[in-house]
């Protein structure tokens, strides 16, 4: 179990709450300011989002959704194709990561490949390996 330290405005603030009546438990305190902390960052990130209030509405539901299901798909076995897909994904990492010298490289010289790539100039690294 996490432990956390107040500061002494927090505490006195959490026990303001608790005086009102509105909650029994510093828990219930607790967990009503990560539900509007969540939705405020929800709020924060669809506002960088272009496109109309309905568009938005229907990317949280989504998304709400994805969540749900990811929740309730969490612990349960995957299926034949999922496990084939899972394998063969698996056995790529481990041919990527086996090629001699691909811990060498850097973030720059990925940073450099790629622009190589997509400006069909400048210098490849992969003539290295």
């Amino acid at each position: 179990m996490l432990q956390i330290t107040l500061t002494p405005e927090q505490e006195q603030f959490l026990q303001a709450q608790l005086k009102t009546g509105k909650y029994n438990n510093p828990q219930e305190v607790i967990s009503k300011a990560f539900k509007l902390l969540e939705k405020e960052e929800k709020t924060e990130l669809l506002a960088n989002i272009p496109g109309s209030a309905s568009a938005k509405k229907l990317l949280t539901e989504k998304i709400k959704e994805f969540r749900d299901n990811l929740k309730n798909t969490q612990n349960q076995p995957l299926n034949l194709e999922q496990e084939k897909l899972s394998r063969k994904v698996k056995e790529l990492f481990d041919k990527t990561q086996s090629i001699p010298g691909i811990g060498d490289i850097t973030e720059e010289e990925i940073v450099a490949e790629i622009e190589a790539y997509r400006g069909g100039g400048g210098k490849s690294l992969l003539k290295k390996l």
